[in-house]
């Protein structure tokens, strides 16, 4: 318990410094080291035994927050659509399973697919949000955005602790994840959504001055959004149990590895940043709204 406190301590200390450094591009640089470690912790975790494809994935998984970001201008530029580089990517894949076919699953190149790609794309599309919201006459905007994505991961999977210990009684897949319970989910959407609700009117009374954000639709989507955040946390557990591993890795001691603190996360950032995309489509404001 004293490990948990002090790396928790210590990854809440993480979490700030990343947010004070959230409009500089050493953002990106956590984003890339997280990345390269979740790939390495994924691929490990299935036991794969194939150095070359390992550290193809790796060098893959550092490339893909940034080529997410630039990837209009880099499109613009070189005039390379993305289905080439996929199935080049693909058969790159696939050669270094045959030059070591004793050693190598085809399931490992599947893996190496999602520890590579999915994995680094989902954690990219946190940039992607905060470059959403940037705007020189309200910078704390992309703040907030960002805090909701992480708090609405976060706090669904803190709550979702506090009130399954303390009521819970329903498993709610007990052949997944015997310690979730249906009061623990309950109690972690609600506990989310009111943590958001919080975050939201604190950012309105004190913080921004030109913007605007619509509790209602916050509340509403921290439901929504804690949904999809169980549903990658209990596909991450089916993972771990396909494989017989308690967690992906120790990168933060008494808490798992960085899949194991992201998990949730890996789904939550790209749904929210689709739910901007669609704003943006549909010339809809649903999160927030200019009010100057």
């Amino acid at each position: 318990m004293k490990t948990r406190i002090i790396t928790g301590l210590a990854y809440t200390l993480l979490a700030v410094g990343v947010l004070l450094l959230l409009q500089s591009p050493l953002l990106q640089c956590f984003i890339i080291l997280f990345s390269v470690i979740a790939a390495y912790e994924l691929c490990h975790s299935v036991q794969m035994k194939n150095k070359a494809m390992l550290a193809v994935s790796m060098a893959t998984a550092a490339l893909v927050p940034p080529i997410l970001e630039y990837w209009p201008l880099l499109r613009e530029r070189l005039r390379i659509p993305a289905y080439p580089l996929l199935l080049g990517y693909f058969i790159l894949l696939l050669v270094l399973m045959l030059a070591r076919y004793e050693q190598t699953r085809f399931s490992d190149v599947l893996f190496a697919l999602f520890a590579s790609l999915a994995v680094p794309g989902a954690m990219g599309t946190l940039v992607l949000i905060r470059n959403s919201a940037r705007a020189p006459a309200e910078p704390n905007l992309a703040v907030w955005l960002v805090l909701f994505t992480l708090c609405s991961a976060w706090m669904t999977d803190v709550f979702a602790l506090f009130a399954g210990v303390k009521f819970g009684k329903h498993k709610l897949a007990p052949k997944i994840s015997p310690k979730k319970t249906v009061e623990g989910a309950a109690g972690g959407l609600i506990g989310a959504a009111l943590a958001n609700a919080g975050l939201a009117l604190l950012f309105n009374q004190a913080i921004l001055q030109h913007h605007k954000i619509n509790l209602l639709a916050v509340c509403l989507l921290s439901l929504v959004i804690g949904v999809v955040s169980m549903v990658g946390d209990l596909a991450m557990s089916v993972l771990k149990r396909n494989y017989g591993v308690k967690d992906f890795g120790k990168f933060f001691p008494g808490h798992g590895g960085v899949m194991d603190r992201f998990d949730s996360i890996t789904l939550v950032s790209p749904f929210i940043y689709g739910i901007l995309l669609l704003e943006q489509s549909l010339g809809l404001q649903i999160l927030y709204e200019v009010i100057v």
